[in-house]
């Protein structure tokens, strides 16, 4: 641990001494943002779907952020809805809206890792349809929008029709995509290829009890754990809900954790990169990168404790001390990601790709956003 701490003490003062390159622009036009609603069936079968969505969130984030259009990095936005809990009322379909979109992917982690499943009746067209009805939409052609569905029983269920729901996503440009847990043909026995054909997307099926990841461990795991460790303290919550913020960001490093190392690394590559990252509305300095004017007009009252009662010029300092370890903690972590994959490289070739969740839907992202004119780095 001693000669892991003074890796991170050389190479900290190698890092302020050198000139930080520009970073890229945060705040994207309105048709560089990706809108996805991600709808799950919570039925009395689908614990593996829901373990999967907690688990993969971090590989469909981190494929959604090497997107760009125009010079500006993707902006995801995720909403969120679960369908078919006995718990809930008919009037409502069996549907409930758990999120609405935001960037704030600590909050969407916590949710995913709130949900418990629940028999019921499941009701396709009616979450879609309330989906396209409650989301708030960016109204723009030009942007990516996308719905996908997941589930195990038929697609027809309700007095709504899928035909209709699907076909009102299609006019509204909102691309269907429709995942069926279980077997091919009988997802398209049961009508859920044709949810995605009306709803110009793509059909998948998967094995919801399967896993995404090979569990082997590298030289780098650890290092990679610890600079995210030390990420974490780079943040300063700030306002009312400062704190619980900044808590709950250690709570989902634990939840990751909790699901497996290779998720909790996924979960740390997500952190490493600003723009996909941010959390500006409880940290002192993404709202102050957002807004180079934000300490100047903030209340003493509303700062953390550690910027209570200082002149402005020693608060600014201290900002930019924090933001200066954050880049290179966040640089540490990409770089021995690198290294991660090249090491895995060799392990995984060869080795099939498992039909779940989050593989699909980084399948058609991709596709669907490059036929929206964003570009993919590797």
């Amino acid at each position: 641990m001693k000669n892991l701490l003074l890796i991170l003490a050389i190479g900290f003062c190698i890092l302020t001494k050198a000139q930080t390159p520009a970073a890229p622009p945060l705040e994207n036009p309105p048709h560089n943002t990706i809108q996805l609603a991600l709808l799950l069936d919570v039925s009395n079968s689908m614990d593996g779907l829901i373990d999967q969505a907690k688990a993969e969130l971090w590989s469909i984030v981190n494929e959604a952020s090497k997107a760009s259009k125009n010079g500006y990095t993707a902006r995801l936005e995720i909403g969120l809805y679960e369908y078919g809990r006995s718990t809930l009322t008919l009037q409502s379909g069996y549907v409930r809206k758990l999120v609405d979109f935001t960037t704030d992917l600590d909050t969407i982690s916590e949710v995913l890792f709130s949900l418990k499943t629940a028999g019921g009746d499941e009701f396709c067209a009616t979450v879609i349809q309330k989906s396209i009805e409650e989301l708030k939409w960016i109204d723009n052609k030009n942007m990516y929008r996308v719905i996908f569905i997941a589930g195990n029983e038929p697609f027809n269920q309700g007095k709504l029709t899928y035909n209709s729901a699907c076909a009102n996503a299609a006019e509204k440009r909102i691309t269907i995509n429709t995942i069926h847990c279980g077997d091919s043909l009988q997802g398209v026995k049961e009508f859920w290829k044709e949810g995605a054909d009306i709803g110009l997307g793509e059909y998948f099926y998967i094995n919801q009890n399967s896993t995404s990841y090979v569990e082997v461990s590298t030289p780098y795991d650890s290092l990679i754990q610890l600079y995210n460790d030390s990420l974490n303290t780079t943040y300063m919550g700030y306002g009312k809900m400062g704190t619980y913020y900044w808590s709950n960001q250690v709570k989902q490093d634990k939840n990751a954790k909790m699901m497996s190392k290779e998720v909790a690394i996924k979960r740390a590559e997500t952190k490493s990169k600003k723009a996909s990252y941010s959390n500006k509305k409880w940290d002192v300095v993404d709202a102050n990168t957002a807004d180079s004017t934000w300490i100047k007009t903030t209340k003493d009252e509303d700062l953390p404790d550690t910027l209570k009662g200082r002149t402005l010029d020693e608060k600014k300092k201290i900002i930019k001390g924090n933001d200066t370890r954050r880049a290179y903690y966040s640089q540490q972590i990409a770089n021995y990601n690198r290294q991660r994959q090249v090491y895995l490289a060799n392990i995984k070739r060869n080795k099939p790709v498992e039909r779940t969740l989050g593989n699909a839907m980084v399948k058609a992202i991709r596709r669907q956003a490059m036929s929206k004119g964003f570009t993919f780095t590797d």
